[in-house]
């Protein structure tokens, strides 16, 4: 169980590519992420999503990873605007375990 922030990160789209975190903290063992602005979908297997394939997620919602190790799962998380041109948003809390 995650016991403190590590640290902030954020995905911002400024075009229509896959884009994912550009720096993870060594000490990250959970996240909390929450789409801002736009809808978009994600993936986290090492394969960029799409707007029509990868698990969309709207304004407000929020993703939760905790009880298990999730550094490489948010090394291979990526984000893509669900609609062309939208230029969404993911705000993230890091945390160690």
């Amino acid at each position: 169980m995650p016991t403190a922030q590590v640290s902030h990160g954020i995905i911002t789209l400024t075009d229509d590519n896959a884009k994912g975190f550009t720096v993870i903290p060594d000490r990250t063992y959970g996240a909390m992420l929450v789409c801002e602005d736009n809808a978009i979908r994600w993936r986290a297997d090492g394969i960029d999503p799409t707007d029509s394939v990868g698990i969309p997620m709207a304004v407000g919602d929020t993703l939760t990873f905790t009880d298990a190790n999730y550094h490489d799962f948010l090394r291979k998380f990526k984000i893509v605007n669900k609609a062309a041109g939208s230029n969404g948003k993911v705000q993230c809390a890091f945390f160690n375990g």
